[in-house]
């Protein structure tokens, strides 16, 4: 573990062991991520934000939170260093068995790669493309489709539906993926603690580009408990799964929307 290189190199990989890592809840893999994404500092090779910016970051209500996911990461995931919670901030430092972990999966990437050689020239030199001509129609003039047939043409193109049943969303919707994982289980953790059902209940999965199952949701994470972000995305999650919006909940965005000041759904 002596030559282990810059954390920047493998962060991506060092996330996708993160992520696969079924032994953590779904807050603590969130965590873990916003201090190795947001937080970490190349030059000094760990983060140390204070617990309340922490708290304020991910919307988190109490410190005793932070108690909790820093023992499920501490060793593991990183080597912590507790701060005095004063002048001192707790340091976080990605753990030698992680980071060695993640190296070798990169390594291992990098070795499997193998270069396609495309020959640019052939034996006798030179291009070896095809003769190209441009055929010319008898015919004067081009062809273009009348006006109105344009103006169709751009409306439907216009037309872009992020639902499958074609309900435009006020919310630009993201692909998160399905089968258990952290995002899905952060999103279901939020919807019951609001009264409402798991995601797997409510909607049904689509596939994106990847041929991955996802659900079509407001975010891939929930925003913050008592944000206009989170009220827009629970408002959202009704609309999206054909229920009324309580009333509760439209005035708080009313009220936040005229006043500019948060208010807690």
């Amino acid at each position: 573990m002596n030559n282990l290189r810059p954390f920047k190199e493998i962060q991506l990989q060092w996330l996708r062991l993160l992520l696969a890592d079924t032994s953590l809840s779904a807050r603590a893999v969130q965590f873990a991520t916003y201090l190795a994404v947001v937080r970490y500092n190349d030059n000094y090779g760990k983060a140390w934000p204070s617990h309340a910016t922490v708290c304020e970051d991910l919307g988190l209500k109490s410190e005793k939170t932070i108690q909790r996911l820093i023992k499920e990461l501490d060793g593991k995931w990183f080597e912590i260093r507790r701060g005095n919670g004063q002048k001192q901030s707790t340091e976080y430092v990605p753990s030698k068995t992680s980071h060695q972990a993640a190296q070798d999966l990169r390594e291992k990437e990098e070795t499997g790669k193998t270069d396609k050689i495309v020959h640019l020239r052939g034996r006798e030199g030179g291009h070896s493309c095809p003769p190209t001509q441009t055929e010319m129609s008898p015919q004067p003039g081009q062809k273009c489709p009348p006006i109105k047939d344009k103006e169709k043409t751009k409306k439907k193109q216009a037309r872009t539906r992020d639902l499958p049943d074609e309900r435009q969303s006020r919310i630009a919707l993201k692909y998160v993926p399905g089968g258990g994982g952290v995002f899905e289980r952060e999103w279901d953790e939020r919807l019951q603690s609001v009264g409402l059902e798991r995601l797997d209940r409510m909607f049904d999965q689509v596939v994106d580009e990847q041929g991955r199952r996802c659900y079509l949701l407001p975010g891939n994470w929930p925003e913050p408990r008592g944000s206009s972000g989170w009220l827009l995305q629970i408002s959202q999650i009704y609309r999206l799964s054909g229920r009324d919006v309580p009333s509760k909940i439209l005035q708080a965005i009313q009220a936040e929307s005229a006043s500019g000041i948060g208010v807690a759904a």
